[in-house]
This record gives C-alpha cells, structure tokens and sequence, in this order.
C-alpha cells in the first residue's frame, strides 16, 4: 500500500508542479513574447486564393517554403473525399505508400521524425518522381505532418518534407490551421457546424443571443456538450462563439486557480499538439485576470499585439477577452477571445452578453470536463508509474538486465529513438555504461565497458551538476561530440539527459534520450517524466547494487565455507581404518571407565574416535535412531577434524565433556528423566559444543570487532552461536548426517535442543537460571513439566563442560595449567589491541590460587551441589571438587607463608613446582617419622 501511495503522491506533484513552465507570456516591460505561430502572415495568403481542391498542392507547397524562409522538397498528401485515400497530386497517380513514416504517422495521427534508414523509405521515391528533372539526392532526415479535423478525428493532408537542415515545426502550424479551414470552404466534407448553431434569422447572424433561434442554438450547443474530452468540448464552444459573434478566430485560456497559470488547448479549430502554459498575472491577460473585466484590443500595448499575432496565428484588427467567471464562487475559469469581427470593426456589447450568456450555461460543464480529464491524466500517469515500477522490480537480481529496461521504459515513456545509461564509478571518476542504446556491451564478442571522464560532454554536465538538459538542437550545442554520428551514420538531433539521485541528492548515473519520435523535440512534459522516472531507477539501482552486494557477501561466505569444509576434510583413509575395526566395549578402556573418578584425558587421543563409537554404541543411540556406522564414522571424524588446537579448546576438551555426559546418564538413571530424544541431543551436543573455538571468549570477540562479532554480536553468546553453526555445516555435509532417519518431527526436535544445549554453554546464561536450578532442586524434578526438562539439559551442559574439576587432584591441576595457558594467551592478544585485560588473562597479575577458589566457590561448586541435590549420586563429584578446592587452599597458605601471600609474576609452573616440593618434603617427614617408629 505504501508503494502505491508513493507512486500516486510523485505523480500528483507531477501533474500539478508548473512553476517555471512555458513562460512565455510575461509582462509588458519584459522582452519574451508568446511562441512564434507564425514567421509571415503573407505566407499563409495563396491558400485564400485558392478556388479548387487541385489548386491546394501548390498553394500549400509555396506557403511551405515562405514559412520556413527557404525551399524545401516536398509531398503534401490530401484526402480525397470520395474515396477517402490520400493522394500526393491532382491527378490522383501517387497515393500514399503503406509502409515507412507515413504509415506510422497515420497510425498514430503524430508528427513523426526519421532521420536512419532514410534511403529506404517508399515515399523518397515518390519525392524523386516528381523532381524535374528526377533527383538523385540523398536526404538524412523526413517530416511527416498529418494535418487533422479535430473535430472528427480525421486526418486530411499529410505534409511531407525531406531537408538535411532542422525544420522548425512551430512556424508550421498556422499552416495546418488554414489547411483544415480550406479543405472544409472547398470540398465541403466536413459537416460544418453552423447548420447546427446557426441562428433562426439568418440574414443577421450577429443577432441579440435573446432570440428565439439563439436559445435554440444555446439548447442544441448544451446538447452537444457531451464529450468527455476537454479539447473536442472546446472546439465545439469555440465554434459557437466565432458564429455568435461572426469572428475570424475563438480560443480559450483556461485559468489554474491554485497558481493563476493560462493554458490555452485550442486555438480556433486548431487542437494544440502540446498545450501552452505561462503565468497569468505576469502576461498581457493580466488586466483581465485580475480585475475581471472585458479586455479589448484598444488595451493591449502596441509592441505586444505583435506577439498575440503570432500566437493566434492572424493579424489583430480587433479582439475582445471576456472573464469567465464560476458559478460556485467568483473564481475565474477561463478567458474567453474572440479575434478579428468579420462584418465591423469592433466587436460590441452584443457580442460581450453572446459570450457571457454562453458561458453561463456551459461553465460548468467544461469545468466538470476538465476535472475529469485531469482525474483521467492522473490515473493513467499512477498506472503507467506502477508499471514502470513493477517492470523494474522484477529485475533487481541482474543490474544488466534492470539498466537494459530502465533505457526501454525511458523509450516507451518519451518516445525517443535511442538511449544509453552511465553510472558514476567514484573511485576512478568516471562513467561508465553497461548498457548503450539499449543494447548491452555484454552481448558483444569483446566484453567492454564504455568509460568517459565524469566532466565529459553532455552526460559528465548532467552527472556533475546533478540538472536536467533538454537540448533541442543537438548540433548547435558546444558541448555535443559528433564524432560518433560521423562515425555511425546515426544523426542526432535532440537530446534529454537527467540524473538519477539518491534520497541524500546524490548522483547515481545519468541517462541520455536521443531524437524524440513523435515531436520535433523533447517537450517539458517529458522532463517531468524523466524526473519521476528518475525516482524510480534511483529506487531500483540501489536495491539491485544492495542485492548485488549481499549476493557477493553470500559467495563469500559460502567460498569460506567451503574452503573450511575442504580443510575439515577427512582423508578417505581414516574413514576407512575406523570403519573396518569392530566397535568395542566401552571396558576396553578399563573397568572404571564408567565411574566418575575415571580420567578421560588419559586415553591416547588416536584411539578418542573409536572410544566415541563405543559411547555410542553402549547408550543404543546407534539402534534406537538407526544411525549407519559409516555416516556415524564419518561425523565423528569432522568433528575432531573441526576442533582447533587452542591449549585448553579442543578435541581434547569436547572427549572429555562427552565423556562426563556418558557417566551422567550411566550412573543417574537419567533415562527416568529425560527423553531419549534428549539424550541424544545432549550427548551430541557435548561433542560439538566448542566446534572451531579459538582460543578467546565472547568479550575478546566483541571488543576486537571480529568477523564473528559482526555476524551474531546482535544475538549475545558469540562463540556458541558459532559452535552451533558449524555444527550444521557438518551435519549438512555429505555422509555426515547422524540425523537423517529421524522422522521430520524429531529432525526439527533433536536440531532445537542441540541449538539450545550449545547455546546454554555460554556462562552469562548460566548464571541467568542459577537460581531456577536451585529452585528446581528444592522443589524436585517433575517429569511432566517442560521447563524443568530444558532446566536439567543446561545444568548436565555445564556440569559436563566444567568436569575436569571432578576428576582427581593429579589430573585437574594439569588441566587448570592449561587453561591458564589459553588465557593469558588472550591478554597478551588484549594488550597488543591497547586493552586491559581481566585479571585471570593478565599473566603479571593473576593470582592463580585465589581465582581457582574464587572459580569452584561462585560457579563449579554450586553447579555440583545442585546436580547432588537431583541426583544423590553425583555427590561423589561434589566431594571431589570441594576436595580439589582443599588443595588450592593448601597453595595459598604456603605461597603466603614463603612469598607473604604475593603470587604475582609467578607462572603456573613455579606454582606446581612449589606445590609438588611441599607433598614431596610432606612425604620424606612421613617416612622419618615412620623410620623412628620401627627403630624403637
């Protein structure tokens, strides 16, 4: 809805935006005067003498010439009336050709230009036929003219004309005026509507409108006003003014009464190809426009009459302008004129109340009409945008094929001949054009891009400047390059260039329309179209530049991915040698390898994948989700293949967790529980869950801006959504979905838990639930409620992630030097970066005992003491962590008593050192003591 609102609102300000158009009638002091009509009233005087249909050809070709100030080979085709087919002399031998710009000009009942392929045309032909003697020359450019009886819609003489210089079309159009005026005064095929208006007493056509045949004449005009468009209505009314009051010529300008603008659509029985539009409060209508009374040519300054001349098209011996007043209010609608009286000099106050009277009874309609046009004009401008929009949206993925139908849809909606598109490279300050007269350079053998200097010619202007040119003489203009038509054979005789800006005003790239083919240049109806349309390409490039850019990121990240997942590979080797060995009994490993006290890190890490599979395949995880031994080989290798080697996470570290999940659910009953869906969700989560770590935290990742900061930064818990990512990627990846027999609803299932169980890793969250855990303790476990099921998978996550605290001095606090190790590496990073890092990553500062104690009392031990609250069974873990807990006390008070309590700047390994001196002298005084026992 948004979308089409915005189209309804630029085409609104389009329609109604005419500030600074067609000022061309300003005020008496100024200079400018109305576009020219005419060049020479005298011209159009041979067509008065004309008596038959056969003497219009050379009249028309002599009025031709005068108007233009030069000769100019030409063709004038007139209707015959009989057989209603156009022939090009008297004799009626050259009828005009089917094809070629005569065809197309009768199609469309528009002027028409053609200046490529001339030779071919059928109607050169015929202008060589009738040269005395036959010519040879060879013409570049040929304008056809239809000359049209706007009234029925019936184009009665084509005028024809071959020149290699620019023809003004303007001077021409009086010419078309008189044609229609002569063709009706000598073959009568038009039904002239004086049979309709004419008053009752014919011998005083000039009469009182008060008669009896005038009411009926108003009566039959009011009848007749049915037309729904504003141009016919207005010809009809014109007409009845020149009969009413007997003159040469009738226009109407209309009055804007938002901007008090005159536009004027119709001049005598003449439709204006294009209206015209000026202020009305800076013209010669100004007197009028504002005191709302009759004007008459007594009032009108002697240098500006001349100009009224040349717009009506007439010489001026007598005018009367009448304020056409509403009748809802007192606003102005239209000033009506009347031009030259034919039976007096001056038109009277009879005339002024036949003008007045009319109006009265058919203001409204004609208001009511042109509202309905303007509501039709509006529409049809939304329905032609939102095609545009829709044409251009549908191609955002290919920048290519969008700039190829921006430059079609530009064709379409000016009518040009030609178009190129250039974009703003900003890095080399250049433009550069995929897309040229609406082909693509792509689609050439060489594949070459067409660049120039941003300052360059008529596009770098429009580029630099950001302003729209309308250059109406392409070859008269200094900053037109005519090499190229040199070149090509191509003649370019007009040009509209605009910009395409961002919302910040921007210049994106610039298009350039070449020669318009229905008009002898381009109009200010297309800039407004051009600048609407703009709007949209703006839109669109941008989107497809942002698609193009997100595409490119997608590549990139999939190229990652597969360099990553090519590194990860598993040589087909090991696949093999795990394949074929029988999986074992978990025992192999030792009797105790399912108690708690057992220490995992002790299995040689060549052997951990084959212990893997004997994990799962005690738990039945292999039969009861029907996972494939080869599938689960091959996953199980990409696992560890995706572990980095940071000192303390990797596969090591993922072994182990597994491992400690494999003693919660053997030895806590945890099948009474859990799910076994959940189970297995766990299990395989503790070996996934620090996939591809690098040996850093969440803030480390965030404060260095990393690339994973950037991806889930948004989300928190960095690295785990990380984990779990490329936990995916393996899952995902050929022969390594353990998952793929499960049913779709447990698919969807097992990859949410996963997903959660991973993610509960992250300490923040855990100590977010601490206090449900310990609510959920007191409480006791209720199987039926979903909460406590998501609660207790956290709490075996974390338990399972930090159990090298579990396990038997002599192992944990080997374990404790690695993880020190992987931190201190961090604060090193950390200050390289200018940052301070946390005390337990400082190597200078850390006080290892304190923060082992500070460690186990605020997050280990509580994690063991609820698990033991649950599972009374696990109250062997507890112990063990609080006896490990007993030991780092021990370190403290001897570091106190040989260092006065300092650890600083001591390394772990001085600390163990120490450690091991103090059991060692321990032990040597138990055994003197012993010696002295046994002595005695």
């Amino acid at each position: 809805m948004g979308l089409v609102l915005s189209h309804t609102i630029v085409s609104l300000f389009l329609y109604y935006r005419n500030r600074d158009r067609h000022a061309h009638l300003l005020d008496v002091a100024d200079q400018t005067s109305f576009p020219e009509r005419l060049g020479d009233q005298e011209a159009l005087s041979p067509l008065d003498d004309v008596a038959r249909l056969g003497d219009l050809y050379d009249a028309i070709r002599e009025a031709l010439n005068a108007l233009l100030h030069r000769k100019v080979n030409s063709i004038v085709y007139i209707l015959d009336e009989k057989s209603d087919v156009l022939y090009a002399d008297k004799e009626k031998k050259y009828a005009a050709p089917s094809k070629g710009i005569i065809r197309e000009t009768l199609e469309t009942q528009q002027f028409h230009v053609q200046s490529n392929d001339v030779a071919s045309d059928p109607v050169i032909a015929v202008i060589k036929a009738q040269c005395k003697p036959p010519s040879s020359w060879n013409p570049k450019t040929v304008y056809c003219l239809p000359v049209t009886d706007e009234e029925n819609q019936k184009i009665l003489a084509l005028l024809v004309i071959e020149e290699n210089e620019t023809v003004e079309i303007n001077k021409i159009t009086p010419l078309k005026h008189k044609i229609v005026g002569c063709y009706r005064r000598l073959c009568k095929c038009h039904r002239d509507s004086s049979s309709n208006y004419a008053p009752s007493n014919a011998s005083n056509p000039t009469a009182a409108i008060g008669k009896t045949g005038d009411k009926d004449a108003i009566l039959r005009l009011c009848g007749d006003l049915y037309d729904q468009d504003a141009s016919r209505l207005q010809l009809k009314v014109i007409r009845f003014l020149e009969e009413q009051t007997n003159a040469e010529c009738a226009f109407l300008l209309l009055v804007v009464p938002e901007t008090q603008e005159l536009f004027c659509q119709v001049i005598g029985g003449l439709v204006l190809e294009e209206e015209i539009k000026f202020p009305g409060p800076n013209s010669v209508f100004s007197l009028p426009l504002e005191s709302k009374k009759p004007m008459k040519l007594e009032d009108v300054p002697l240098d500006k009459r001349k100009d009224i001349e040349n717009f009506v098209g007439v010489k001026l011996k007598s005018m009367l302008c009448v304020p056409v007043s509403s009748r809802n209010n007192d606003g102005l609608i239209a000033l009506a004129c009347v031009v030259n009286k034919k039976d007096a000099e001056n038109f009277t106050n009879d005339d002024l109340q036949a003008i007045l009277q009319c109006f009265q009874y058919t203001s409204t309609v004609l208001t009511s009409t042109l509202a309905f046009q303007n509501e039709r004009k509006l529409k049809l401008q939304t329905q032609a945008m939102l095609q545009v929009a829709r044409n251009l949206f549908t191609h955002l993925d290919d920048l290519t094929k969008l700039l190829r139908e921006i430059m079609q849809e530009a064709r379409n909606l000016t009518q040009a001949e030609r178009c190129s598109v250039f974009l703003i490279d900003k890095e080399t300050k250049e433009l550069v054009a995929e897309v040229f007269d609406g082909i693509s350079t792509n689609n050439k053998e060489e594949h070459n891009e067409i660049r120039m200097p941003i300052t360059q010619g008529i596009a770098g202007h429009v580029a630099t400047t950001g302003n729209l040119l309308n250059i109406k003489d392409a070859y008269s203009h200094p900053m037109f390059y005519r090499g190229i038509d040199d070149s090509t054979g191509f003649r370019t005789r007009n040009i509209l260039c605009f910009p395409i800006k961002n919302e910040r005003g921007d210049v994106l790239g610039v298009a350039q329309l070449c020669n318009k083919k229905t008009g002898q240049h381009f109009t200010e109806f297309d800039e407004d179209l051009a600048s609407a349309f703009a709007v949209y390409c703006c839109i669109s490039i941008s989107h497809s530049l942002m698609y193009q850019n997100v595409l490119a990121a997608q590549y990139r990240n999939s190229l990652a991915n597969e360099l990553m997942m090519y590194h990860m590979k598993i040589s087909p080797d090991d696949v093999e040698g795990l394949l074929s060995r029988d999986i074992p009994s978990v025992a192999l490993w030792g009797v105790e390898f399912d108690k708690f006290p057992f220490p995992p890190r002790e299995i040689p890490e060549p052997e951990t994948p084959l212990c893997v599979l004997a994990m799962f395949e005690d738990l039945g995880f292999l039969s009861r989700w029907r996972i494939r031994k080869d599938t689960l080989v091959r996953f199980v290798l990409m696992v560890k293949k995706g572990y980095r080697n940071p000192p303390y996470h990797n596969w090591t570290h993922a072994f182990a967790v597994a491992h400690f999940c494999f003693l919660c659910i053997k030895n806590l009953n945890l099948q009474q529980s859990l799910d076994d869906i959940e189970l297995f969700a766990l299990f395989v989560s503790c070996l996934c869950h620090d996939l591809d770590h690098r040996g850093t935290n969440n803030q480390y990742q965030v404060a260095s801006k990393s690339v994973l900061a950037a991806l889930y930064s948004s989300e928190g818990s960095v690295m785990e959504r990380h984990h779990f990512a490329q936990t995916m990627c393996i899952v995902n990846t050929d022969g390594c979905n353990i998952f793929e027999n499960l049913s779709s609803k447990d698919y969807t299932t097992v990859l949410d838990l996963v997903r959660d169980i991973i993610l509960a890793t992250d300490l923040a969250h855990h100590l977010k639930i601490m206090n449900s855990l310990k609510e959920m303790a007191k409480v006791g476990f209720d199987t039926k409620n979903e909460r406590h099921h998501s609660l207790l998978l956290c709490l075996l996550m974390t338990a399972s992630d930090l159990s090298d605290q579990t396990k038997p001095w002599d192992n944990t606090k080997h374990v404790a030097a690695l993880i020190y190790r992987e931190f201190f590496s961090q604060g090193d990073m950390e200050k390289s970066l200018g940052q301070k890092p946390a005390e337990m990553m400082d190597r200078e500062r850390a006080r290892i005992p304190d923060l082992q104690i500070g460690f186990l009392d605020h997050i280990a031990l509580p994690v063991y003491k609820v698990l033991a609250d649950l599972f009374p069974a696990s109250g062997i873990v507890r112990d063990t962590v609080v006896d490990n807990r007993r030991h780092w006390e021990k370190i403290c008070a001897l570091i106190k008593i040989r260092r006065g309590g300092s650890c600083e700047q001591m390394s772990y390994d001085q600390i163990l050192a120490m450690e091991e001196e103090e059991a060692n002298a321990e032990i040597e005084n138990y055994n003197l003591q012993n010696q002295k026992q046994n002595g005695r």
